[in-house]
This record gives C-alpha cells, sequence and structure tokens, in this order.
C-alpha cells in the first residue's frame, strides 16, 4: 500500500508539472488579456443566491453559484450581494473572489500551459480534501471552512474527483475537463452528510 501511494503521488507530481511551452496552447475559454495593464477580477460564489452586484456591473450565477470575473480596477469597490452591501479593497493584477463575507485572493498561477483547479469549502465541515480517482491520490487536502486551495496542473486532461473529510467520500463530481490557460472551480457546501460540490470553468464578464 505504502508503495502504491507512493507511486501515484508522483504520477500526480507530474501532473502538476510545467506542461507544453505555451505557444502550443490553442484551447479555448484562455484568461482574458486585462482592459488596462493594472486590472484585476472579482467574482462572487454564493450557493443560495441567484446574482448580485459587482463594482456597478450586475452579474447571475450559475447553478453552483459562481459569478463570472468582472474586470476592476485596483483600489476600493462595492459589492451588492445576498448579504448586503460590502465595501472591499482589491490590489493589481490578481483574480479574487468574494464568499462568505471574505474577500479571497484566488490562488491563479495564469499560465497558458497549465489549468488552474481551485476548489472552495463552503461546507459546515471544518476541512475537506479533493481526491483524483485517476491518479489514486489528493489533488488538494486540508481545505479549511470558509477557505480555498488551488494547484496548477498539466493540461488538457480529464479527471474524475471525490469530496472527502478523513476517509469519508462526502461528494463524487462527474469528470472534469481541464484546458490550458483555464480556471475550473470546485465548490462544496452542505452540512453533514448532505454535501454537494461541482464544478465549473471559471467565465469572465464583458
Amino acid at each position: 500500500m505504502i508503495a502504491r501511494n507512493a507511486a501515484a503521488a508522483t504520477a500526480f507530481a507530474l501532473l502538476a508539472g510545467v506542461a507544453a511551452p505555451a505557444a502550443l496552447a490553442q484551447d479555448g475559454g484562455l484568461y482574458p488579456d486585462p482592459g488596462a495593464p493594472d486590472a484585476s477580477f472579482v467574482r462572487v460564489i454564493a450557493p443560495d443566491a441567484n446574482g448580485a452586484t459587482i463594482d456597478g456591473q450586475d452579474v447571475d450565477f450559475t447553478d453552483v453559484g459562481v459569478s463570472p470575473y468582472v474586470e476592476v480596477s485596483p483600489g476600493s469597490l462595492v459589492i451588492a450581494g445576498p448579504d448586503g452591501d460590502s465595501e472591499v479593497e482589491v490590489g493589481a493584477n490578481t483574480h479574487y473572489t468574494f464568499a462568505g463575507g471574505t474577500l479571497i485572493e484566488d490562488a491563479v498561477k495564469d499560465s497558458p500551459a497549465q489549468a488552474d483547479l481551485l476548489l472552495y469549502n463552503l461546507s459546515d465541515h471544518a476541512s475537506v480534501d479533493l481526491y483524483a480517482v485517476e491518479a489514486d491520490t489528493l489533488a488538494l487536502s486540508g481545505v479549511e471552512q470558509g477557505a480555498h486551495s488551488g494547484v496548477g496542473l498539466k493540461a488538457p486532461l480529464t479527471l474524475t474527483f471525490e469530496v472527502r473529510d478523513g476517509d469519508t467520500t462526502l461528494a463524487a463530481l462527474e469528470p472534469v475537463d481541464l484546458r490550458r490557460g483555464t480556471g475550473t472551480t470546485v465548490v462544496v457546501s452542505g452540512s453533514g452528510d448532505a454535501v454537494t460540490a461541482g464544478a465549473m470553468t471559471s467565465t469572465y464578464a464583458e
């Protein structure tokens, strides 16, 4: 069992390595070029809401409860969400997610040769892991309640994930297609045994 786990960890480490040169990245949905050199991107995650307003721009949510990213200028801005208005401060050249009343700096590598995989734990579990079935190892581990974590993976590839708390599987996802130069977000929500998880490719408001 130890040898098997070591081999699986090595396989996943290879997945997380640098993939093809940037010039070969031809996948659709690439991270957009910002309209200004110092622009940032902000989105909202709220699984039980239908929409929000980011810096004056209305956005709708997907079934997973994730809005598109909105391009913003560095400085102070207002996010109007299900819990009212919140004034936040954003820096330059950064991706942010507003979830649970907190602005989080996303672990986005923004690499044209890799796929970013992000997990947000909005459940009532103190921490959760994201298990990659094909690699037989953890893609992300110990993601605490209200927090997130991320990893850059080789792409393109398709992986099946399970959300786990220790040895207990809380939710299983459909196979996820990971593409170069894109971000995929997994949102975990719910409580106790009634935990749900969904994945979506990050989108950007026009």
